[in-house]
């Protein structure tokens, strides 16, 4: 015995709805179509008039299935069960086969680790539904020394839990439940026009390979620890012109043409001289090593405690200030975003905002002359 499916939702998309019946007067509900192995899911919906459509088919087509003395109970009995070691395991391995990048890979696999290394045995075969949120919560808050690592465990550590709420494995995402932290910017102090040419002028003397990849920061709006570090000699033109970067070389993950100025020009021209293979690495000079993702964040590391000793720079100032520096002047000399975006290859113009506004080069009072006028009329 069945009542007629019907179905249950409310006017937010962001809100789970289903279809419901009573079967042998035990009620089972459905948020899509797997049961009955028809690919309709309405929580997937992007507009309300299209998740409206999706569960009226889903409730006329678990009522032709019920018609046809299909048992819901049948099935409830034989579904597998959700463990949660495993399910993490199993979104785990998704991910690691995905063309993703290998810091959020790495990030995932981190996570990962670090959850199933904390959370008591006896939840490690329970299933995934079953974990409880404080557990959660206690887990995070071991990382809220720092807001950006908090924040990043709980990003990470959501990408799983959306993957079983995406795979019906549970309802809803635990973690939209646990608290936020706000994320300090790291101020990355620009240099002024009397500081840089000394400060490039010790690193030349002293740390050559980090001056050439400030240089190249500066000059080229290049990020140091991937796009600089890994460069190799097929990616720099035979003029030394430019420098080119498929879409795999560069955090915009589309092909990228850097012009390069005289000055890096020079000094690439010189680097390089003794180099022939093409897959040879600008800083190792040859092609079977690449320094690791450290290399130039140890360089600066030692390179400013040097200078701060001898008062070439302040506690601010960062690897990256050479980046910031030069898009600060760009946009200065400009006051064009669309230019400043296309050198930093933002993704689109907020990214861009965002980060002159984190250098505090735009601002509501820098934005004030731009504000339309009016003369009104006397009264």
């Amino acid at each position: 015995m069945f009542t007629p499916p019907q179905i249950s939702t409310n006017n937010d998309i962001k809100s789970r709805s289903f279809i419901f019946f009573y079967y042998n007067k035990k009620r089972l509900k459905f948020y899509n179509g797997n049961s009955i192995n028809l690919p309709i899911f309405p929580n997937h919906a992007q507009t309300l008039k299209e998740r409206s459509k999706l569960l009226l088919k889903l409730q006329q087509e678990y009522h032709k299935a019920l018609l046809k003395d299909w048992s819901p109970i049948k099935l409830e009995e034989v579904q597998p069960a959700r463990f949660l070691q495993d399910s993490f395991l199993s979104i785990l391995e998704e991910k690691m086969s995905s063309p993703y990048s290998k810091f959020y890979k790495r990030d995932l696999k981190k996570v990962c680790e670090q959850f199933l290394s904390f959370i008591p045995k006896c939840f490690l075969n329970a299933e995934v539904s079953d974990i409880p949120l404080d557990i959660i919560e206690k887990f995070l808050n071991q990382f809220k020394t720092s807001g950006r690592t908090y924040m990043n465990k709980r990003r990470s550590l959501s990408i799983f839990f959306s993957e079983f709420v995406r795979k019906d494995w549970i309802t809803k995402n635990p973690i939209n439940k646990t608290s936020k932290q706000k994320i300090k910017a790291k101020l990355h102090e620009i240099y002024s026009e009397e500081q840089l040419p000394h400060v490039f002028q010790f690193l030349k003397i002293n740390y050559y390979n980090l001056y050439l990849c400030c240089l190249m920061t500066y000059g080229c709006l290049l990020r140091p620890h991937q796009e600089i570090r890994q460069l190799k000699l097929k990616h720099i033109s035979n003029d030394f012109s430019e420098i080119l970067l498929s879409g795999a070389e560069n955090k915009s993950g589309k092909i990228r043409r850097v012009h390069i100025p005289n000055y890096v020009k020079n000094e690439l021209c010189k680097q390089t001289s003794a180099i022939s293979d093409p897959e040879a690495n600008i800083f190792t000079l040859n092609s079977k090593e690449v320094y690791n993702e450290d290399y130039f964040k140890t360089q600066w590391s030692r390179a400013k405690k040097q200078m701060l000793c001898t008062g070439l720079l302040q506690k601010n100032h960062t690897l990256y200030s050479f980046r910031h520096t030069a898009v600060v002047k760009l946009y200065r000399k400009t006051k064009d975003l669309h230019i400043v975006q296309q050198l930093l290859q933002h993704s689109n113009m907020i990214v861009t905002m965002n980060y002159l506004r984190g250098l505090g080069e735009t601002s509501n009072s820098s934005l004030k002359d731009l504000v339309p006028e009016l003369s009104l009329m006397n009264e």
